[in-house]
């Protein structure tokens, strides 16, 4: 149990690296002119940057759920699975993923018609644009763990009920 424990805690440490390089790479461009990848762009417009910000949160508040699964995962691997801090965990982590998704999706959509309607087509590299599938996949998995936490909690209520009538 303990190499899956390590390997998720890897896994965890290399999408941080990936997701906080990439955005301090395209902050420095999209806000101080400092092009690391050589893709030196137009100045990018006002909106651009607030939707670079909408979406870093997006990404950051799903970094905060997963964290927040991965510092319960001792409650699952003990068995315990009715356990009411293991449901809460559940639930907070799906409505952070859901919110992440939701919140990305519309900035990703919003993004797209701004970039037709005001050509500010040239630093789109930088706003990840093609990220609306991780986003509904964010709010799938938001839904699922909601709706896991649901069962748990039916499943406490069962065995609650069921220690009583013992």
């Amino acid at each position: 149990m303990k190499k899956i424990r390590y390997s998720i805690t890897l896994l965890f440490l290399i999408l941080v690296i990936s997701i906080v390089g990439n955005l301090v790479i395209s902050a420095l461009a999209l806000f101080f002119d400092i092009y690391i990848l050589h893709l030196q762009q137009n100045k990018p417009s006002f909106l651009t940057q607030i939707v670079f910000l909408v979406k870093a949160l997006a990404l950051l508040i799903f970094v905060c759920g997963v964290f927040t699964l991965i510092v319960n995962l001792k409650l699952f691997v003990t068995g315990d699975f009715f356990h009411l801090r293991l449901i809460s965990t559940y639930r907070k982590v799906g409505f952070l993923f859901l919110f992440s998704g939701t919140l990305g999706l519309v900035i990703s959509v919003i993004s797209i018609f701004f970039m037709m309607n005001y050509g500010d087509i040239d630093n789109q590299i930088y706003l990840n644009l093609d990220s609306k599938g991780l986003y509904i996949l964010l709010m799938i998995l938001g839904l699922f763990f909601r709706l896991f936490a649901n069962v748990l909690n039916k499943g406490n209520v069962i065995q609650q009920e069921n220690n009583l009538t013992i």
